[in-house]
């Protein structure tokens, strides 16, 4: 079907009169823009275009950027992540921007930009774990952690030079607090849970509601004021693109998790 849109004449009435006479625009080697008569035309000589036509990248998406010099500015690209001419929602959009806005330098289009845009739209996930004992755990015994090692996010692909680009996202740490002012750092690996794991922290004082430290014989052996320990897991996350000559970093981000979680004491008892 061809993508070809014409909008309301409110918007070609706007689009007429701010660009007067100006002639239909190619939207790089993907689609057509004209401003007079409000239309996009992706047809690229009739036929429904794809991935490319003549082993000639097609131009979908056309990005917004600012610019050091130039200020605002637009480009074209067969990135996905843009507005996507091929969409007619995006038409009256599309032809606001490439009317208004002049063209980006070319320089803008680099495999560092590729990189972000891939990057940033991942959906970088938070530890999902447990901990053993399951119930509650005991004072002076160890609390374990247990959580699936992260996969690591892989993206590569060839830009319109040539250049083979891969993009990475990968967990490089799990810090965990324990609710008790004690934080560790692991290698993620090591959240392998009970016996095996070293993901591990004992409790000194157990957990109490304010009725038992208040009443109890034992309630000094109690938190001052809490009745669970909140134990936040958290994974460091770090991006890296490669073009070839290794990786080079993009940010690190955090993503966190927590459990409230229960202490209670073993008491031994003399039997006669």
């Amino acid at each position: 079907m061809v993508a070809r849109v014409v909008l309301v004449g409110v918007l070609v009435g706007v689009f007429v009169g701010w660009i007067g006479s100006v002639s239909a625009v190619h939207a790089g080697d993907g689609c057509v823009i004209d401003p007079v008569e409000g239309t996009i035309d992706c047809s690229f000589g009739g036929t429904e275009p794809g991935p490319s036509v003549g082993g000639a990248t097609l131009l979908r998406y056309v990005y917004t950027a600012v610019e050091p010099v130039m200020g605002d500015c637009h480009f074209w690209s067969p990135i996905p992540g843009g507005l996507d001419a091929w969409d007619p929602a995006n038409d009256a959009a599309i032809i606001a921007i490439t009317t208004r806005l002049p063209v980006c330098p070319s320089t803008l289009v680099t495999p560092s930009a590729r990189a972000w845009q891939i990057y940033r739209r991942w959906r970088l996930s938070a530890p999902r774990f447990s901990v053993t004992p399951d119930t509650k755990g005991i004072t002076g015994l160890p609390s374990h952690i247990s959580a699936a090692p992260p996969r690591t996010i892989t993206h590569t692909e060839t830009l319109p030079d040539g250049t083979v680009l891969r993009v990475r996202a990968r967990v490089v740490e799990l810090a965990v607090g324990w609710g008790d002012g004690t934080t560790t750092e692991h290698d993620p690996s090591a959240a392998t849970g009970y016996p095996t794991g070293s993901v591990s922290h004992a409790y000194a004082l157990k957990t109490c509601t304010d009725d038992y430290r208040t009443t109890s014989a034992s309630g000094d052996l109690c938190h001052p004021f809490l009745d669970r320990y909140r134990i936040v897991a958290t994974y460091a996350w770090v991006g890296s693109y490669n073009t070839g000559s290794g990786w080079i970093p993009l940010e690190s981000a955090s993503r966190s998790a927590s459990v409230d979680y229960e202490v209670a004491e073993a008491r031994g008892v003399n039997i006669p």
